[in-house]
């Protein structure tokens, strides 16, 4: 019987930081050579909540070199929303997502009216499967 073992990998694609209403914050990360991962995010809002929540996205490019960060168009292609912070005051709104293997991954935090909040966001990428027998 074999064991095959799988080197993780933290890296912060996104730090705490201040959604501005009306301006998507958005970060993005080259996955060639991972083999997938874990990403996870969240929402939190500001001691007065926004008018209209801020939602989470979460965007895979096909190009093996990483594109600049944008909305949906030729190179990020929707794969996942993950939904939305609310608009209560002060409500912290967490997210996961299994990544397939892919080229490039973006994060993008939007759709805030009136209050700003903050969105971050960590992977856990998935390196170097070594299998044992």
């Amino acid at each position: 019987m074999s064991t095959t073992t799988v080197t993780l990998t933290p890296f912060t694609l996104q730090a705490p930081a201040t959604v501005t209403a009306g301006t998507p914050l958005r970060a993005a990360r080259s996955m060639v050579g991972k083999h997938g991962g874990l990403l996870t995010a969240k929402i939190t809002n500001g001691a007065t909540g926004p008018t209209a929540q801020c939602v989470a996205t979460v965007y895979i490019a096909h190009n093996t070199t990483t594109p600049a960060t944008g909305p949906e168009g030729a190179d990020w292609k929707t794969f996942a929303v993950l939904g939305g912070g609310g608009n209560t005051a002060n409500a912290a709104t967490p997210f996961q997502i299994v990544l397939p293997p892919c080229c490039a991954v973006q994060i993008e935090f939007a759709g805030n009216t009136i209050q700003p909040v903050t969105g971050e966001a960590l992977i856990t990428e998935y390196t170097n499967l070594d299998t044992a027998a």
